[in-house]
């Protein structure tokens, strides 16, 4: 039996009872409640922020269930769920007290920390209760204990500090601001975002990662060198109750360095190097001397394809605890992926998002969870604590989490979107943490085979919304996907969302987000946009106009991503899109769309942003566990966008939290923004560029720019269809398109210049020609062929905005006080009168920029 006091009674593994003896219970535990034991036990090893966490004892296994905001409890000897407890909004982490007396979770979506107390961890009577909330700031993904036991460290995204928390009382000491701090020495108006955490074994250091990536002197953006990632050191005293004894003391870059992967201004393999600084940092594990940091790495520069723009970096953090810190380089994984071990599909190990290892000293393995290929990738480690492929310099050894062709791992048994790991059983058994499938893998590390899979999370209800989104999250996260196999399919019905695995939506939008990277797009160089701007949270039927230069009118439209980008693009020789007629150059094996007439052997005919409207097209479907539902695959993505992409929240104001951002700044930010902003920012979408129409669009909308100086004549027209050498530019809807004068913004030399000058070329990585491949031309934003339209970029929003830096479409940015210092854009290229006259009314309304979320209102 388990019981969860104040949460209910939990019978999951068969077990119940009366609530008469949850009562009962209670009076007893409220008895002795006063003489709890003294702290006694600790770790012995560095102890590192996860969503799943081992006792010390190794008789437990805890897991966040964000998608149903609970935690489960896992008996290790027989790998079956002990408890369910309900937390706060979106669970995302988990520490645990060596004594096996509290739990600690972090939060996100409501910026807490539940507590919860085991009264009794036994294995055949396990009692809980949640003793108490805290609440420690905005966006708290990570969590943390020592290893002595005596502090609790939370990661406040975004509020970018760090809650120090006393477990002898379980209340919190103070916060340690990093954002004006030796971590965040470049500019303190940025936000540093801490995420990943590890405490060393003597309790002196805690590090913690910088989520995203800003530019390194003298850097750009758009640039595969431009930007650096960044660990803060804090000397902590865990014998301290004072903050002050709490202090960041250094920083660590790691550099940008060359991914081992040369390829031809075409995107093929070839003979031009490419290079990628870490990104999206957001776990941190120690072994020996070594600090450890699986990450998402990016290679902005042209040509955008997937075999050029992300990697699959493992950063590491050299000389921890003697010498001097120091960028210990990076192991790119999609180098062990090219020769696949015989009888193994060849996938590359998209999204590195935690790590392991089976000892602690000496030789043995490190597992890193590949989060959109469902993979568990396998190295060696040595007595030095270096890294390195288990086979060959192309081959480490992979364990498939989903492989639809073994009953260990297809259907329920489906381990999808892998984002956390711990080894036990003297480093013979592994624990992956799957959020989408919402289980748990259970790994055998000697034999590399998934030996029991445990469900945590709810399963939603046939034909349900939730089913729906479930799917369409699986479609975000995933690099593969696994799909319907009609009688009759001859084409792969497996591995359509990208080549080989490589990436996927999550690669360049976490969690919906960004990754705060500037891509070299076909319409100029672009940031990878907030999606939780799409539509408003307050009325999901109302959208926005998509992308930066309002290329874009239905979600479904990245279909051309999913193609052009993450896929292989277009077949060298055209195949029948249709039964009878038409043909097209897509690839039948790629893909969410496939023949209008239902057949999925014959790929699409038009992929086309604003010719053909692709919602509610033809597409594959996936059947989810324990339904008889087909659920359109292309159609659920898009739900998904729409209501589950939840907003970031701002940090949090001094009314919701001791020494917040001070309410009356907000306050009087907010009385600004109403003078100065609302006429491009408003409404719940915070943004003017609303959707009015049913797609397609009419064509009288639809405008194009074509860039051949004196072959383009004024209103040259625009081909949907071009052939080599036609003039051809990218297509676009003018009407939503405002210029604020930001052309070139920050682009030296170009005499528009703000702040640090960071921001990337005005190019597109492929020509606004066709049969120019490899030839940049001016990118989008002005008016090339002379008929009046073009000029600007469309409103984004500014749901979130505090944590989706940088800002305009190039990146100039890298901040929000830099956006209010442009003239230009605050009155709308002079167009209004600029009542943000004073540096302390531009810091004013920077305050309430960086608090709006889905629950701020213009006018409160």
């Amino acid at each position: 039996m388990t019981i969860n006091l104040f949460g209910g009674l939990s019978s999951r593994d068969g077990g119940g009872g009366p609530r008469s003896l949850v009562l009962s219970v209670l009076l007893t535990i409220l008895a002795v409640f006063t003489t709890l034991p003294a702290q006694a036990a600790v770790f012995n090893q560095p102890m590192n922020s996860s969503p799943i966490a081992l006792s010390a004892d190794q008789q437990f296994v805890w897991v966040v269930n964000p998608r149903d905001d609970s935690v489960s409890v896992i008996r290790t000897d027989t790998n079956t769920v002990l408890a369910t407890i309900a937390t706060g909004d979106e669970p995302r982490s988990v520490a645990l007290d060596p004594n096996n007396t509290y739990a600690y979770i972090a939060n996100a979506g409501d910026g807490t920390v539940s507590v919860i107390r085991i009264f009794s961890a036994s294995l055949t009577n396990f009692i809980t209760f949640t003793e108490r909330t805290l609440v420690t700031g905005a966006e708290p993904w990570d969590i943390v204990i020592s290893p002595n036991g005596q502090r609790v460290f939370v990661a406040n995204s975004g509020q970018d500090n760090i809650t120090v928390i006393n477990t002898a009382t379980r209340k919190i000491l103070g916060q340690v601001n990093l954002r004006n701090s030796v971590c965040n020495s470049t500019d303190p108006r940025q936000r540093f975002q801490p995420r990943g955490m590890a405490v060393v074994l003597a309790n002196t250091q805690l590090y913690v990662t910088r989520f995203l990536s800003f530019t390194k002197p003298g850097g750009r953006q758009g640039s595969d060198t431009g930007k650096e990632g960044a660990v803060c050191r804090i000397a902590i005293n865990t014998a301290s109750t004072l903050i002050a004894d709490y202090v960041p003391q250094q920083v660590i870059k790691f550099a940008a360095q060359a991914t081992g992967f040369a390829v031809d201004s075409n995107g093929i393999a070839g003979d031009e190097p490419t290079s990628a600084y870490p990104n999206q940092m957001q776990s941190l594990v120690i072994r020996g001397n070594r600090g450890f940091m699986p990450n998402i790495a990016a290679s902005p520069t042209s040509p955008l394809k997937f075999n050029s723009d992300t990697h699959a970096f493992v950063t590491q953090l050299a000389n921890i605890g003697s010498g001097v810190l120091a960028d210990g380089g990076s192991l790119n994984l999609h180098l062990g992926a090219r020769n696949p071990e015989a009888g193994k599909k060849k996938l590359f190990f998209a999204n590195p998002w935690a790590m392991a290892f089976t000892t602690q000293a000496g030789a043995g393995s490190a597992y890193v969870v590949s989060a959109a290929s469902d993979l568990l990738v396998k190295l060696s480690v040595n007595a030095s604590d270096a890294i390195n492929f288990t086979v060959d310099a192309d081959t480490t050894r992979y364990v498939d989490l989903n492989n639809p062709a073994v009953a260990a791992t297809r259907g329920s048994n489906a381990g999808k979107n892998p984002v956390g790991i711990v080894i036990g059983g003297n480093g013979t058994r592994a624990f992956v943490a799957n959020h989408i499938s919402g289980n748990v893998s259970v790994v055998n590390t000697q034999t590399d085979a998934v030996i029991k899979v445990i469900q945590t999370g709810f399963i939603p209800a046939s034909g349900s919304l939730a089913e729906e989104l479930a799917v369409g999250g699986e479609m975000f996260f995933s690099s593969r996907g696994s799909f319907n196999r009609p009688t009759g399919a001859t084409v792969s019905t497996d591995e359509r969302l990208s080549s080989e695995g490589w990436q996927a939506c999550a690669s360049c939008h976490f969690n919906g987000w960004t990754d705060g990277v500037v891509w070299e797009f076909g319409a100029g160089p672009r940031k990878s946009v907030n999606l939780a701007g799409s539509f408003n949270p307050q009325n999901p039927a109302q959208q926005k106009i998509l992308n930066y230069s309002a290329i874009f009118d239905e979600v479904e439209d990245f279909e051309a991503n999913v193609r052009n980008v993450s896929g292989p693009g277009g077949l060298a020789a055209a195949v029948n899109c249709q039964t009878g007629t038409g043909t097209s150059t897509f690839d039948p094996n790629h893909g969410l769309l496939i023949g209008d007439n239902g057949d999925i052997n014959s790929p699409p005919c038009v992929v086309n942003q604003f010719a053909k409207a692709n919602a509610g097209r033809q597409q594959v479907t996936v059947n989810p566990v324990g339904s008889t539902s087909r659920v359109n695959a292309l159609t659920a993505l898009k739900k998904w966008v729409q209501f589950a992409v939840r907003s970031p929240n701002g940090p949090m104001s001094s009314d919701e939290l001791p020494g917040g951002v001070p309410a009356t700044t907000i306050a009087t930010g907010r009385s600004h923004f109403l003078l100065q902003c609302a006429s491009c920012h408003s409404g719940g979408l915070w943004s003017t560029s609303l959707k009015n129409f049913v797609s397609p669009p009419a064509g009288s909308q639809i405008a194009c720019e074509v860039n051949l100086a004196a072959n383009a004549p004024p209103g040259s027209f625009c081909l949907t269809a071009p052939t080599i050498g036609d003039p051809v530019g990218t297509q676009y809807l003018n009407a939503f398109l405002k210029n604020v004068g930001s052309f070139n913004l920050g682009v030296p030399g170009q005499g528009n210049g703000i702040g640090l000058n960071v921001g990337a070329n005005e190019k597109a990585s492929a020509a606004l020609v066709s049969g120019l491949a490899g030839v940049q031309k001016d990118a989008l934003g002005r008016d090339y062929n002379g008929d009046g339209r073009g000029i600007g970029y469309n409103v984004q929003s500014l749901l979130g905005v505090a944590m989706v830096q940088p800002y305009m479409h190039n990146g100039a940015c890298e901040s929000l006080a830099c956006v209010v210092s442009d003239v230009k854009h605050r009155t709308g290229n002079f167009t209004i009168t600029d009542f943000l006259d004073t540096p302390q009314k531009r810091n004013e309304l920077t305050t309430f920029l960086e608090s709006i979320d889905a629950d701020t209102q213009i006018v409160p």
